[in-house]
């Protein structure tokens, strides 16, 4: 459904907020950071309409609210619909190629260094390989688990359980959603948010997937797993930039 221009803003802030805190946002906090220039009962009164609407929720009766699932779709959907938009800084762009750089034209080498450095400036796990093939490399299971979302003991047994299976999930995904993707194209990504992903061990998290074309037209596969309240823009941005630099490798090639 549409919201408006000041619902959208106040929706924008709260999501960066939680990104970054992994604590809920008070209209109080919003006053005090946000770049509205309204009332505190105007904040009281938006909040309050984006709860109704689904976008927000509050998990504790004293407390401030975070967002649902349906609130990351909307902001994902934002963030796809401007692609041209999604950055990174120059530090992790030289990091990419170099890595890339390194990594020569081995298909496998590759898709190595690209689970190791992406895993690290998204903080997430990450998972490549050859569309088919039997051999993936995965990273950064260890920083997802120390995240806020995994203190649990359920929620981090639940983790450990999904990744027991871990092959078996993995050709579900390349079946299931990477399939869809077709041919690599632009940044062709499938985004899975909490409910919308089919695995029960974890429906508090997102699951990306994307393909992308590797020397010699092999088809790779990419699958970014971490909690919902990911930086979707960064990490969209890292895959944006790593598929284009693999075009131009490619392009060398011709």
């Amino acid at each position: 459904m549409d919201i408006s221009k000041r619902q959208n803003t106040l929706l924008d802030f709260i999501i960066r907020e939680y990104v970054k805190t992994a604590k809920p946002i008070s209209s109080v906090l919003v006053c005090k950071k946000s770049k509205l220039k309204v009332s505190p009962a105007t904040i009281r009164s938006e909040m309050n309409r984006l709860e109704e609407n689904g976008f927000l929720e509050q998990r504790h009766t004293s407390g401030g609210r975070v967002p649902t699932d349906k609130a990351y779709r909307y902001y994902v959907n934002q963030l796809l619909s401007h692609p041209e938009q999604l950055d990174i800084d120059k530090k992790d762009k030289k990091g990419i190629s170099q890595a890339l750089s390194k990594a020569g034209t081995d298909n496998r080498a590759i898709n190595k260094a690209i689970a190791l450095v992406l895993s690290e400036y998204s903080g997430t796990l990450v998972i490549t390989g050859v569309a088919q093939d039997a051999e993936f490399f995965k990273q950064g299971l260890v920083k997802l688990s120390k995240m806020p979302e995994f203190r649990e003991v359920d929620d981090l047994f639940n983790l450990a359980s999904f990744f027991e299976g871990f092959d078996l999930m993995f050709q579900l995904v390349e079946r299931e959603f990477l399939r869809i993707l077709g041919a690599p194209d632009g940044i062709p990504i499938q985004i899975l948010i909490g409910h919308e992903n089919p695995f029960h061990e974890i429906k508090g998290e997102t699951i990306m997937c994307t393909k992308y074309l590797l020397p010699g037209d092999v088809i790779g596969s990419l699958t970014l797993i971490g909690p919902k309240r990911m930086n979707y823009e960064k990490n969209l941005a890292l895959i944006k930039f790593t598929t284009d630099q693999l075009k131009k490798i490619n392009n060398k090639q011709v």
